[in-house]
This record gives C-alpha cells, sequence and structure tokens, in this order.
C-alpha cells in the first residue's frame, strides 16, 4: 500500500519478504526478463499468502548481484502450499530458456524484527545524540 504525505511518499510492505537476487549472463537479459515478467511474478502471485512483488536492477555497488526481487508475503506458508510445489514441478519452457543464463542466485526468507508493525517513518530529523561508548 503506497500513501502520499505533503513531504515524503511512502511504500508499506508486510512482516515476511522473500529476496531473490541474481545475475545474467550478458546479452540474454531479454530472456530473464521475459520470464520473470511475463510468467513468474504473475504465476508466484496467483498463489495464496503471497501479496506483492518488486523488481530491481543495480546501478551501483560492490559484490552484489545484479537482480533484486522482494516479495511480500503474508507469512511463510505459500513456500509449504501445493500451489507452490506444483508451479515448481510444472514444465515450463520459458523458465528452462532463462535458467540457463542464471549465474549466480541467493535467495532468503526475512522476518522483521523492528518495528514490531509497519514501517519507521521518522522524516523529522530530530534524531537522539548518539551515546559514547
Amino acid at each position: 500500500m503506497t500513501q502520499q504525505n505533503s513531504e515524503h511518499p511512502t511504500q508499506h510492505i508486510g512482516n515476511t519478504i522473500l529476496v531473490v537476487m541474481m545475475d545474467v549472463e550478458p546479452g540474454h537479459e531479454a530472456e530473464f526478463d521475459r520470464w520473470y515478467n511475463e510468467e513468474h511474478l504473475p504465476e508466484r502471485l496467483e498463489i495464496a499468502g503471497y501479496v506483492s512483488a518488486r523488481r530491481f536492477k543495480l546501478e551501483e555497488g560492490n559484490g552484489m548481484l545484479k537482480y533484486l526481487c522482494i516479495w511480500e508475503l503474508e507469512d511463510a506458508s505459500p513456500l509449504e502450499s501445493e500451489q507452490y510445489k506444483m508451479q515448481r514441478a510444472r514444465p515450463s519452457w520459458i523458465r528452462d530458456e532463462a535458467n540457463k543464463y542464471i549465474t549466480q542466485r541467493a535467495r532468503g526468507l526475512y522476518q522483521q524484527i523492528y518495528p514490531l508493525e509497519g514501517a519507521f517513518e521518522d522524516h523529522s530529523g530530530s534524531y537522539p545524540e548518539p551515546v559514547a561508548r
């Protein structure tokens, strides 16, 4: 859900996210993007408990994989569902073609730890002074 206030737009994500990062052989990004955008995203979002997904491409950084997808989930249960297992087992020529060019991947399921709900959105600029150790 995106909210707008006068100074700072915010986007709220759920308390469980699945982060997927990948690198793709140069020259084969079109096949990868086609699979991800036209098949993978819509397919996964048909599963109950998947809420949303956003894809990103690295602009700058060291030691990071080039493509990132952040999936918002209600909880971890969609990854154990029968529909998820059926989708993974279903033949797909577009997925098979795209997977030929994926050179690295990393995947992690994250549970929010702070704040307990929502997002930290203090835009006041008034922060406590650091405490000396």
